[in-house]
């Protein structure tokens, strides 16, 4: 897959996985998408998720760049 990332994520820790592909802590949300909403004329959110145990997924977004791989 291109533009994936495997992340583990620990049960009950509060992730925020970037969508704006903007963030320069891809794959997580470090709130670049605010500027680039004001730029944009957009409404990027980071997508937040909390587990109910330990796990590792695989995350894909077309927007982030080959170098969150």
């Amino acid at each position: 897959m291109k533009n994936n990332k495997k992340i583990k994520l620990k049960k009950n820790v509060r992730y925020s996985i970037c969508t704006c592909g903007a963030s320069l802590k891809l794959p997580f949300c470090n709130n670049e998408h605010r500027q680039y909403n004001k730029i944009n004329k957009s409404e990027y959110k980071s997508l937040k998720i909390i587990s109910n145990k330990d796990v590792e997924l695989d995350f894909q977004s077309k927007k982030w760049k080959d170098s969150c791989e």
